[in-house]
């Protein structure tokens, strides 16, 4: 069984508003008209449900829900409120009154020989499949990674968009008369200047792509009692999500010293096998990137991660553990042995790791957050007062001693820890052709008005200072 995902349904929206915003066309016929709004009312329902999960609430709002009166964005510090502002229009959307609202199964499965109509029925459908992949993801790191949170906020920016214009036309012939609405401060121009800015501000921050593959988790038909330790590599689509997993096993586990239970950050061979692996990925991954001319850009981060890596491992030979704990975290073992041996296992039989760039972006995002969480966790176990770490080398005469800080081996994972994460703009290699269309089609489609503004500025008095 197929599951489509995010980005197909995202890309189906798309085409869909684009017609709508291209064809300025409205039925007359009422049966039609119905369908319209009710279906216009489901693409306004996915796309707060979509805001909703980015911002990580936990339930939905009734909906009735209406946000409070909103001031007049001032420019000052915009950025910042971006997200907020688009929260707020979203919310400030025109709603059917409670006692008209029908189950969506009531106007989205019939289809409308209406094209119009059809349009909006599509819209309506591809938006609810695609926030209902989001949400019913089993990985969702758009909820606290900013990178690919700001990649879902430019579709739903660009999205809002496109019903605001298809809006102040529905408002023209009266449509929307009958709508709940609350007072709203900003109008139409200063919402589609904060949604269009929003759109920008999100392609440049947006680093990571990752929502674009996200599909809804297949019900069981039983409940299971298998618990998957960690994240298969059969594929090389695959390490990027392995990554992902040995990070979030590799995170701290303690934000701070005061909450120590006697449990070690990571033992020293632990921190031994990560390090001498991620080094052969790192080397791997830089040859790899560097074998085509898409990905080619890459291969620096990656090599640039393996030098530290090489400075480290050498100096980390001799750690050893004060006491004979077990690691904390079997899985990091379990995880890091699956990435290497799958990895040697491609290169054994021949299969070139040969990734898209968005693909490329992905893994270089995981891999830094790996290299990252080691140096930070290895770090913290170390210079903690009663640290179960120690270095054993043989050159020192009275027996192991505490790593201190500004040592040579604190100063290497301090370097880890600071290396910079990937900031490439992840727009610059995915283009999603329909959601690009649709941009460039509002871009192109102007708001209605009375007259068209000046494009003079105000001339000034013959008083003003001359510069």
């Amino acid at each position: 069984m197929t599951v489509s995902t995010y980005g197909e349904h995202a890309e189906n929206a798309a085409q869909a508003l684009n017609v709508l915003v291209r064809e300025d066309v409205i039925p007359a016929d009422e049966y039609a008209v119905d369908q319209l709004l009710h279906c216009r009312e489901a693409v306004v329902d996915a796309l707060r449900q979509r805001l909703y999960d980015v911002g990580q609430d936990s339930w939905y709002p009734p909906p009735d829900h209406l946000p409070a009166p909103t001031p007049k964005p001032m420019l000052a510090g915009l950025d910042e409120k971006l997200a907020s502002l688009v929260d707020n229009i979203a919310f400030a959307l025109p709603t059917l009154t409670l006692d008209e609202r029908r189950p969506p199964a009531d106007f989205l499965t019939p289809a409308s020989e209406d094209p119009t109509v059809e349009a909006w029925r599509m819209a309506a459908i591809e938006l609810m499949s695609a926030s209902h992949a989001l949400s019913a993801a089993e990985e969702q790191p758009w909820r606290t990674d900013p990178g690919a949170a700001w990649w879902v906020m430019r579709d739903v920016a660009v999205a809002l968009e496109a019903v605001l214009v298809l809006d102040s036309r529905l408002e023209e012939v009266g449509l929307l008369a009958e709508h709940q609405r609350p007072e709203f401060a900003m109008g139409l121009d200063e919402k589609r200047m904060v949604l269009s800015q929003t759109a920008r501000v999100a392609t440049w921050h947006a680093t990571s792509a990752s929502p674009e593959e996200a599909a809804p988790r297949l019900r069981q038909v039983a409940p299971s009692t298998v618990v998957e330790p960690v994240s298969m590599v059969s594929t090389p689509a695959d390490l990027a999500a392995a990554q992902q997993r040995l990070a979030r096993f590799l995170r701290p586990m303690l934000a701070s010293d005061a909450f120590y239970a006697g449990e070690p950050e990571i033992t020293a061979d632990s921190a031994r096998q990560v390090t001498a692996s991620q080094l052969y990925l790192c080397r791997t991954f830089a040859e790899a990137a560097a074998k085509s001319a898409k990905t080619s850009m890459f291969a620096a981060f990656f090599s640039g991660r393996a030098e530290v890596l090489e400075s480290l491992q050498p100096q980390i030979s001799h750690l050893a553990d004060v006491r004979a704990d077990q690691e904390p975290n079997m899985r990091r073992f379990w995880q890091q042995s699956e990435l290497t041996t799958a990895v040697a296992r491609m290169e054994d039989n021949g299969i070139p790791i040969k990734l898209q760039p968005t693909q490329m972006v992905e893994l270089a995002k995981e891999t830094h957050a790996v290299t990252h969480n080691l140096g930070q966790a290895l770090r913290r176990e170390l210079l903690r007062g009663n640290s179960n770490l120690v270095d054993a080398h043989p050159r020192h005469r009275d027996g192991p001693v505490r790593v201190g800080r500004r040592s040579r081996l604190e100063t290497t994972l301090t370097d880890l820890v600071n290396l910079p994460a990937p900031s490439e703009p992840v727009a610059r290699y995915s283009h999603p052709l329909q959601r690009a269309a649709l941009q460039q089609s509002l871009t192109l489609t102007p708001t209605a008005s009375s007259r068209p503004p000046t494009p003079f500025p105000a001339a000034r008095s013959a008083s003003a200072p001359a510069f």
